[in-house]
């Protein structure tokens, strides 16, 4: 009787906490549908980023065509060595924004780890050409004075 009584609480604790193959099988499903949808939030987060910073690039290179429209009149205005002087450093100016603009062309065409690859040689690309036109408007500035 003790045995048969035994038997039967080992039983129902056992029916309690025993897991099914078909609970495993859920269990792997419910964990992989969570990692695809984390996988495509990620993927999805990312594609966000690169649409603002290339909105944020296009926008920034078009103030700077602005800009440098500006000095182009302002160059026109001058004569000698001055005017000289502005128009190389308006050429060089283009230039960087020429080479800035196929740069954003290659990172609108990337995709994956060579767009955030890209996005650091074009924010370099930026901040170099910022710089550059810094130094020109400051000597602009000097000259008309």
């Amino acid at each position: 009787m003790k045995s048969i009584l035994g038997l039967l609480i080992v039983l129902s604790f056992s029916s309690a906490y025993a897991t099914t193959a078909a609970d495993v099988s859920a269990k792997t499903k419910e964990a992989a549908t969570s990692a695809k949808d984390a996988a495509a939030s990620a993927a999805d987060y990312s594609i966000e980023q690169k649409e603002a910073f290339q909105k944020d690039m296009d926008l920034k290179l078009d103030a700077m065509k602005v800009e440098i429209a500006g000095m182009k009149d302002q160059a026109a205005k001058k004569t000698g060595e001055a005017k000289a002087k502005m128009k190389e450093q308006i050429a060089a100016l283009e230039a960087k924004q020429s080479e800035m603009k196929k740069d954003l062309a290659k990172l609108k065409k990337s995709s994956g780890k060579a767009w955030t690859e890209m996005k650091s040689g074009v924010a370099k690309a930026w901040d170099s050409i910022s710089d550059s036109y810094t130094k020109a408007k400051t000597e602009f500035s000097d000259k008309t004075e």
